[in-house]
């Protein structure tokens, strides 16, 4: 379990090969005549390789901390990354869609004749040289335009979403991480009071005031203990390879064991701040967006214009140049089945994310009021057992332990004030966890689109 100061020992295997290595190097060579010498150097080197490396190998590994491990993750997570080049993205192509199409240059020949494709043959052979440029219909291209700008801002605010989830699956792991830790502590405190438990057993049966059955339910309640602490150990371990994953290690962090303290917004002021939460403001920009697909749609209705001129150059003898000018219209003048049924699908999709974000809205506004809830429940509930039920279980089982071994309770009764003792114990742990892991929550519903993540600002 990698939360307190582990050394990592050198293997003897390599320990051997480094002292054996470095003493043939010294032994080699012209140095090898001079008499015992180079080998009682080789020998001191060897020693102080070995010295060295047990040193080195002694070095505590530096504890994480929470708020060291957020600025890991929102800098290295390969998600946020992916979101902001997302985003990028988008920015671009905002600029992009809101130009004009690019002018066509054409060149060509006219009225060759094929006998001899002489151009001087006929005079209407012309060398053609010609520009053309579009202009889509009036209005799309400043309604793509703001389209593509809403778009872009839902991706920032989708992002800033995102790295707030981030360090709210980030906080959630650490707190499940420190409880499966600290639980673990708890079990084997308990097993030590099992142990003891078993000793008082045995000493009574082999003083027969005691059946066997006691000796072997009280084995089986520290057996049972150990069991559950090898489960809290493999939790412990897999919500660190959880951490790893979204720090983006392939080695699991070493973790400070402190709990970190969690700021809780009041409600009063958290209600109001969802308004301006990422999320909803994501939803926002997509409403705007979809509002400006609308705009798209009816300048459908306009026409797309299309101006062309050429120059053309006549090779006949004594004919002069030619200059010819275009104008092109697109005719809408047939709107049921093409224009009438996109601004319907677009005022469609409008409605679509108008009710979206209002329904995220009121999610969120929800999902708070269960969180504060929850969280004044679980703060009356930890202080409860902190101050009232663990210490009155401990006392409990003292008091039983002590009738126990002086024959007045039996075995069944001295096992289950040590399972209270445990029971409260863990109980507290977990409270403690829901507590910060709730905290994390209204964290991450409050959060600030200028602030980032969480509560900071």
């Amino acid at each position: 379990m990698e939360f307190d100061n582990c050394p990592e020992t050198v293997h003897p295997r390599a320990r051997d090969a480094l002292s054996c290595s470095v003493a043939r190097r010294l032994s080699f060579g012209r140095a090898r005549t001079a008499g015992p010498c180079p080998r009682v150097l080789a020998t001191m080197f060897c020693f102080a390789a070995i010295w060295f490396a047990n040193a080195a190998s002694a070095a505590p590994r530096a504890h994480l901390s929470l708020s060291q491990a957020e600025i890991l993750a929102v800098h290295g997570n390969p998600s946020l990354k992916g979101l902001r080049q997302a985003a990028l993205a988008l920015r671009h192509e905002a600029v992009a869609v809101g130009q004009l199409p690019d002018p066509q240059l054409s060149l060509g020949a006219e009225n060759v004749p094929l006998n001899n494709f002489s151009m001087r043959q006929q005079q209407m052979s012309v060398v053609q040289f010609g520009v053309k440029q579009s202009f889509p219909p009036w209005g799309e291209l400043s309604a793509r335009r703001r389209k593509a700008r809403y778009a872009a801002r839902a991706a920032i605010e989708t992002g800033y979403e995102r790295r707030a989830e981030i360090i709210f699956l980030l906080r959630e792991a650490w707190f499940a991480a420190l409880y499966a830790h600290k639980a673990a502590a708890a079990v084997a405190r308990e097993e030590r009071l099992a142990r003891e438990t078993l000793a008082a057993a045995r000493a009574r049966y082999r003083a027969g005031r005691a059946s066997l059955a006691d000796v072997l339910r009280a084995k089986l309640a520290v057996a049972a203990l150990r069991n559950r602490a090898d489960g809290l150990h493999a939790s412990s371990a897999a919500e660190r390879a959880r951490i790893g994953q979204i720090l983006a290690r392939s080695q699991p962090p070493v973790l400070a064991t402190a709990w970190p303290v969690l700021h809780v917004t009041p409600f009063a002021t958290g209600k109001s701040r969802v308004d301006r939460q990422p999320a909803l403001l994501a939803a926002r920009d997509k409403w705007r967006a979809a509002r400006a697909a609308v705009g798209v749609a009816k300048s459908a209705y306009w026409p797309a214009i299309t101006v062309s001129a050429a120059y053309g150059k006549d090779f006949f003898p004594g004919s002069p140049n030619w200059l010819s000018v275009g104008l092109d219209f697109s005719l809408p003048i047939f709107p049921a089945e093409r224009q009438d049924q996109g601004l319907d699908a677009a005022r469609a999709r409008k409605l679509e994310a108008r009710y979206r974000y209002e329904d995220h809205s009121l999610a969120l506004v929800r999902r708070l009021q269960s969180a504060e809830s929850l969280h004044t429940a679980l703060t009356r509930e930890l202080s409860r057992t902190e101050n009232s039920l663990l210490p009155t279980a401990r006392a409990a089982f003292a008091a039983t332990l002590d009738a126990y071994a002086a024959g007045r309770l039996g075995m069944n009764a001295a096992l289950a004030a040590q399972g209270r003792v445990l029971k409260y114990a863990l109980l507290r742990l977990r409270d403690t966890k829901d507590l910060e892991t709730v905290a994390a929550e209204i964290a991450w519903l409050t959060t600030q689109r200028s602030g980032g993540h969480g509560n900071d600002q």
